[in-house]
């Protein structure tokens, strides 16, 4: 039994239309976000909008954590070099939760002006070679600079198995660790940028609380990640007198164009609707000083999108007088660091916050050894302290307190109506649907079965087409007998034919043949189906950046079409789970059924299990291999990590125990099995 041919049997490209799908949704977004920023003529205007922003962004991020009073500073030592010295502290952002950093001081007692300077992806973080060059030059020309480790990177390694000191999570110089820590956040309704930006705001109390720094002249800097954590700061602390993010402005339009991912941290849940974009950021300490570093041949943030952005960003700064105070550096380079921006950028910040002119230490630098910058004796916090708590350790503690408690899920305690109306509202199931107008593109036979080839459109404007393959028994088929065959319809067939949901669609039709058979001869009639960019309607790998190329793991192309998806304030997990309910209604329709019986598989049977909660006529659901719920992922150290499980906000009333107990208390048959055959 074989599935389809390429292009749905030459009927559709469906080979790139996830990509045409998000950005069609998105389309409308951008458009409404220029009319509405053009619009924005007045000081009030603009600010009315900013505050909105900003509430908007820590609500989405989950709020920031509340400040200790004490940073535990410990100093493990100072290394000596010519005109400044480096002193290696660690403090407490949180309790029992470590920032390693180095922080270079200049000769002479000040007070002196300061940088916060937030390492990007970078493994060595504020060790990065580059990285030491950047925080020296600037020591060199009166600057106290602190350069802190973000959380998995450098010496805040996450996880590596303390019995092995093998790395468990790892891989693009934390972009890996970030987005493995990033799901759990955003299954718990929040986003690891709290936890990333608190970190931040402590570096930006140590330096106030330095004796020989200017409080009045504190800039923030960074690269990629470490941009975006500058841009993030501007908007949620305003000590900030000057800011110069680099490689880490564009335009989210012109980064959807070019197919490229985001990571967790950077992806601010809803952004494109809300109109959240990145002249926001770059606004957010207006008319304050800010300078734009970019590169111009930048492969993540495409130079076309710095170029409106700051088109923006000086429409604001025209409503102040102060255009003068925002700054744009390109350098003639590709994705770079601090330094690679070059003299331009650090004259701007001797210009804005520095004792006097730049001087260029260019060809004088050097850098050290990492481990001479280590503040801790493994170069490792979690093996410094034995009560050191881990990321994982914090976002369970925030599901605990913050979100919802452990609650019981006997069905006796779950309204079942409740929790379909959270599911629906959730997952935006409840939309206007189109007519699927079917096309039967190709039919045979197996063992006696007939096989169809189906494809419809689950959606239109933007189109998304999904397809699946028909398998009846000729005597049973209720479609068979309403185009000329006599008697009446077996119950079995007209009540319970199958909606089949494997793992990867009807890739697996091959070697599931004789299963689908045994089936198909049971209840009459099976339909394999894909949902939008699953089986047969698979998107291709898109091979951005080009060393990630696992289609399913950590930023592979599934990992890419997820993340744009929660850019728009849903879920690729979500919109499965509609085109499932479009396979029962067009199952129903082909077989006069009253009642239809899912059966899911892996990833499968958790689009089974949301669909089958929403719908009434649903009378069995078979869930094989279900994985665990959505708070147990999020709360356990290790979990099942799978880009197409993909969601934000499940660990409360919409989560896979809830859903259990609710379909137990509507009294549906639910059969879970493990490892065995459908």
């Amino acid at each position: 039994m074989d599935g389809f041919d390429p292009g749905l049997n030459g009927y559709f490209d469906a080979e790139t239309q996830l990509s045409r799908y998000l950005r069609g949704r998105a389309a409308d977004h951008f458009a409404a976000e220029r009319d509405e920023k053009r619009g924005i003529d007045s000081q009030r205007e603009f600010e009315a909008r900013r505050e909105r922003v900003r509430d908007r962004f820590l609500s989405v991020i989950g709020g920031l954590p509340e400040r200790p009073d004490d940073l535990a500073v410990e100093t493990r030592g100072v290394l000596t070099r010519d005109g400044y010295a480096v002193e290696r502290i660690v403090f407490e952002s949180l309790p029992d939760f470590h920032v390693t950093a180095n922080c270079y001081v200049p000769d002479g007692d000040g007070p002196h002006p300061a940088v916060l300077f937030l390492c990007g992806h970078a493994e060595a973080a504020k060790a990065d070679a580059l990285n030491q060059k950047a925080c020296a030059e600037l020591a060199l020309n009166g600057f106290v600079v602190l350069a802190l480790d973000p959380v998995a990177q450098g010496e805040r390694e996450q996880y590596r198995d303390p019995e092995t000191g093998e790395a468990l999570v790892s891989g693009g110089g934390g972009v890996f660790a970030h987005c493995y820590a990033g799901q759990q956040c955003f299954y718990a309704g929040a986003n690891l940028a709290r936890w990333m930006v608190h970190d931040a705001r402590r570096g930006l109390d140590y330096l106030h609380e330095r004796s020989d720094v200017d409080a009045d002249r504190i800039g923030v800097t960074g690269t990629s990640g470490g941009g975006i954590q500058t841009e993030y700061l501007m908007l949620a602390d305003d000590r900030i007198d000057a800011a110069a993010p680099c490689c880490a402005v564009t335009e989210r339009e012109e980064w959807l164009k070019t197919g490229k991912r985001i990571d967790a941290e950077q992806n601010v849940v809803g952004a494109i609707p809300a109109g959240f974009n990145y002249d926001d950021l770059v606004t957010a300490i207006a008319p304050s000083p800010v300078c734009v570093g970019a590169a111009a041949s930048d492969e993540y943030f495409p130079i076309e999108g710095v170029r409106e952005t700051d088109d923006r960003a000086r429409h604001v700064y025209d409503l102040y007088d102060a255009v003068e105070n925002l700054d744009l550096v390109v350098a003639d380079e590709t994705h770079c660091s601090v330094y690679e921006i070059g003299d331009p950028l650090f004259e701007w910040l001797c210009d804005r916050l520095g004792d006097g002119e730049f001087e260029s230490h260019d060809g004088e630098l050097t850098v050290v050894d990492e481990a001479d910058l280590h503040c801790t004796p493994e170069g490792s916090v979690c093996a410094a302290y034995d009560d050191e708590r881990t990321i994982d350790d914090l976002v369970r503690a925030y599901v605990e307190s913050e979100v919802t408690p452990e609650e019981t899920t006997d069905s006796d305690d779950v309204d079942s109506e409740n929790v379909r109306r959270t599911v629906v509202d959730q997952f935006d199931l409840d939309r206007e649907r189109c007519d699927l107008h079917p096309r039967f593109v190709a039919e045979d036979e197996f063992e006696g079965l007939t096989v169809e080839r189906v494809w419809f459109r689950s959606e239109r404007d933007p189109d998304a087409v999904v397809a699946g393959v028909l398998v009846s028994d000729p005597a049973e088929s209720t479609r068979s007998q309403s185009e000329g065959a006599t008697g009446p319809p077996s119950t079995e067939t007209t009540r319970s034919p199958a909606v089949v949901l494997y793992d990867r669609g009807t890739e697996d039709l091959a070697e599931r043949s004789e299963e689908v058979a045994s089936l198909a001869a049971r209840r009459g009639t099976v339909f394999v189906f894909d949902p939008r960019g699953v089986g047969a309607v698979r998107n291709r790998h898109v091979p951005i950046p080009n060393w990630a190329d696992d289609y399913y793991g950590l930023y592979g192309t599934e990992f890419k079409f997820a993340y744009d998806a929660l850019l728009l304030g849903t879920s690729l997990f979500g919109m499965r789970v509609y085109d499932v309910l479009r396979a029962v209604e067009f199952l129903r329709s082909e077989t006069d059924a009253e009642e239809v019986t899912l059966v899911g598989e892996g990833v499968g049977a958790y689009h089974a299990l949301y669909a089958a909660v929403t719908d009434d006529g649903i009378g069995t659901v078979d869930l094989r291999d279900l994985g665990p719920g959505f708070r147990e992922m999020a709360t356990n150290r290790e979990y099942p990590y799978d880009p197409r499980l993909t969601a934000f906000n499940v660990v409360g009333d919409c989560d896979v125990p809830h859903l259990l107990a609710a379909l137990d208390d509507r009294d549906l048959r639910v059969e879970r099995t493990e490892n065995r055959s459908v």
